[in-house]
């Protein structure tokens, strides 16, 4: 080959070098993109569990303060006593002091359940003004949407955890609050508040306390 041809020869690529190359790029870019996508998939995941975590933390610092100031408001009727603490695995409703001063002071009826939100399931908090004038004057307020599940678990005098509060004398001594969900994978906030109160102030007058002594530490 003469100068000349060499010269020609070495100036560029041949068609056949060139489809190499382009396969080559593209397989390297290819790989680039699975793995980033898959990063940014791991790294979304975690990012959405975290959040979810962190909020049920949140509504779990909330639902532990307001059931450790229920308080044990009794009903004396003809011999029997009704109280205000009701509770089953999904849902409870106590009453507490109303946060607040004038028309807000005095006491609220304050339930934490299931509820909806434009079609979506959510874990509400649903606060009733208690007093004259039951179930007026409050608000529903959504704490966590989507795939979420609230499970609760109360502990008597005997120690032992239940499914359901059916003690109208009394309040429990321990409630056990789970916040859990799926996604994007199985997670789970567990919280324990102890209620504060254990009979009402009214047992406290010299005309009551006898018949709440006898009532709350009888069976039924």
């Amino acid at each position: 080959m003469s100068l000349a041809g060499r010269s020609r020869a070495m100036c560029g690529f041949t068609l056949i070098e060139a489809l190499l190359a382009l396969l080559l790029a593209s397989i390297l870019f290819a790989g680039i993109a699975m793995y980033t996508g898959s990063w940014a998939g791991q790294w979304h995941r975690i990012t959405l569990l975290s959040a979810n975590q962190d909020v049920a933390a949140i509504v779990l610092d909330r639902m532990v303060e307001e059931i450790e100031a229920a308080q044990p408001t009794l009903i004396f009727d003809a011999g029997t006593v009704a109280g205000t603490f009701e509770g089953n695995a999904q849902s409870l409703s106590f009453v507490r002091p109303a946060l607040g001063f004038e028309r807000r002071a005095g006491l609220d009826r304050v339930t934490y359940g299931y509820g909806s939100v434009d079609g979506e399931a959510a874990i509400m908090r649903m606060r009733r003004d208690y007093g004259s004038d039951l179930g007026s004057n409050g608000e529903d307020l959504p704490l966590m949407r989507g795939d979420v599940r609230l499970s609760l678990s109360y502990r008597g005098v005997d120690g032992a955890f239940v499914d359901e509060w059916t003690d109208q004398r009394r309040l429990p001594t321990l409630v056990r609050i789970e916040i859990s969900g799926s996604s994007p994978r199985p997670w789970q906030q567990v919280a324990y508040a102890r209620p504060r109160a254990e009979m009402p102030a009214s047992c406290a007058t010299q005309e009551l306390i006898q018949e709440c002594l006898r009532l709350m530490g009888g069976s039924g």
